[in-house]
């Protein structure tokens, strides 16, 4: 083949490459679309907007904790401020608890399909199935994420999770937990400064470590930009326990 010839398959090919690097571009800067203006209609990529490793009562202050539901909590964060954090069950790779994924800095996928809600999390690969207008069965095993409930009121999702076991926390600073954790969510679309939000009302009973009911509130913003990307945990868990405590390297 001539130098001619080769030449000009050379400018061809290049010709297609900036094709394609402008599509591309084209694509990464083009509107993405708005959200839907049913207010039930939830389903696509949600992502809260920096990350609050506590909950607090929406009121502020701090949660109603029993005497018991205190001295955990203020245990935890002694360990952590000493550099020696107690080991839970993200730090093992294993589910995060409701509320406690709730508050993750990572994006939410929502599926909606008949008799069903699916909220796929990045973080750790935890997957929710929230089942629309049943009951809760009875003799629930206690697992990580619970059994969880749903049912539309109005324009709001409520939703009940019950049966969760006590080996993760309320949250990222040391709030605790026994298995009568009892959660209950309210969520609506909100729309603020022009942006679309979800908003949740997480309301947190459990009578063993709290004198009443408290509720906290995450947002989370519309995001048809991004994609759940893959998320191994195993791989290299720079956090892994050792005795029970966290050893970040």
């Amino acid at each position: 083949m001539s130098r001619r010839v080769l030449g000009a398959a050379a400018r061809g090919w290049m010709t297609l490459i900036c094709l394609g690097l402008a599509g591309i571009a084209g694509a990464a800067s083009a509107p993405q679309p708005a959200a839907s203006s049913d207010p039930r209609d939830i389903d696509g990529v949600w992502w809260t907007k920096g990350y609050d490793r506590k909950f607090r009562p929406i009121e502020g202050g701090l949660p109603p904790f029993t005497e018991r539901g205190r001295r955990e909590w203020e245990r935890n964060v002694k360990a952590d401020e000493a550099g020696t954090p107690v080991a839970d069950a993200p730090t093992a790779c294993l589910p995060h608890g409701i509320p406690r994924l709730l508050a993750s800095p990572y994006p939410i996928l929502i599926v909606t399909t008949p008799g069903q809600i699916t909220w796929v999390h990045e973080v750790n690969r935890n997957q929710r199935f929230i089942y629309l207008n049943e009951q809760h069965p009875a003799n629930l095993p206690k697992t990580y994420l619970g059994h969880s409930i749903g049912h539309w009121e109005g324009d709001t999702l409520v939703i009940d999770t019950v049966g969760l076991n006590d080996r993760t926390r309320i949250d990222e600073e040391g709030i605790t937990h026994s298995d009568q954790l009892h959660v209950l969510e309210r969520i609506r679309k909100i729309t603020v400064n022009g942006e679309t939000q979800l908003e949740n009302l997480i309301t947190i009973i459990d009578p063993v470590m709290f004198t009443k009911p408290w509720t906290t509130r995450r947002t989370y913003v519309w995001r048809p930009d991004v994609r759940l990307m893959e998320y191994v945990c195993e791989e290299n868990n720079r956090n892994a326990p050792v005795d029970g405590v966290t050893r970040a390297k």
